[in-house]
């Protein structure tokens, strides 16, 4: 565990470095100021969401993804996975850290739009499981490839894709089986943690959805990435 936040605390210094942490601050500034002018305005908590898919539950996927690539490139990988660092500790510790950085980007958010008038703690497990899914996301797609063009233009499909029970909740669409996609649950939770009386079965389904799918998902990526970058 203490290496486990080692690394976490690496990972914080390498992002800050490489001006990550400046970058989200500054878009999610953006966003706020945004945000701060249209807080009265009726179906408010819709387009919060939708920042949030569009800005922090991304920003671990892209960069995630590209960390890899640079990595590989510059072969920094291949020296590091000859030192005993745990491959589990490699991947959670980027998970953690991009997921955090997303959740405190999301947080900001939520808060200008709605002081503390919402439930922390479904909001919390929903923004943050949700950022973990798409660094999951990008751990696969970089797993099959090796040029970060590649990487952004298989991206999008996928990202579409993935966001696809969001025309649920904005109410274009009304399929059933998009329920069972993995980014339900997480959806789930930040929409009731914005009502007074939030369903209790939409809160049991989104916790039960998170915790069969984020284990599933790592061992289906981490076997993936251990087959096709560790292994190579």
């Amino acid at each position: 565990m203490s290496e486990l936040f080692k690394q976490i605390k690496w990972q914080f210094l390498i992002f800050q470095r490489n001006n990550l942490v400046a970058m989200i601050v500054g878009i999610t500034a953006f966003y706020i100021l945004i945000i701060y002018f249209l807080k009265d305005f009726a179906g408010v908590e819709k387009f919060i969401t939708l920042l949030i898919y569009n800005d922090p539950a991304v920003v671990g996927f892209i960069f995630i993804g590209i960390s890899v690539i640079l990595e590989k490139d510059q072969e920094v990988l291949q020296a590091l996975f000859v030192t005993p660092l745990s491959h589990h500790i490699y991947l959670i510790s980027r998970i953690i850290t991009l997921s955090l950085i997303g959740f405190f980007g999301a947080l900001t958010m939520v808060l200008t739009a709605k002081g503390i008038s919402f439930n922390f703690l479904h909001f919390s497990v929903g923004v943050f499981s949700t950022c973990v899914l798409f660094c999951l996301l990008g751990i696969f797609i970089v797993s099959y490839t090796t040029e970060i063009l590649h990487f952004l233009l298989r991206a999008v499909p996928l990202l579409i894709f993935m966001s696809l029970p969001l025309l649920n909740y904005f109410e274009l669409t009304d399929l059933s089986f998009l329920k069972l996609f993995p980014v339900q649950g997480g959806l789930n939770l930040m929409v009731n943690s914005y009502r007074e009386t939030p369903s209790f079965w939409d809160l049991v389904f989104g916790y039960f959805s998170i915790a069969v799918w984020l284990p599933l998902l790592y061992w289906f990526v981490y076997r993936i990435f251990m087959a096709r970058i560790v292994r190579i």
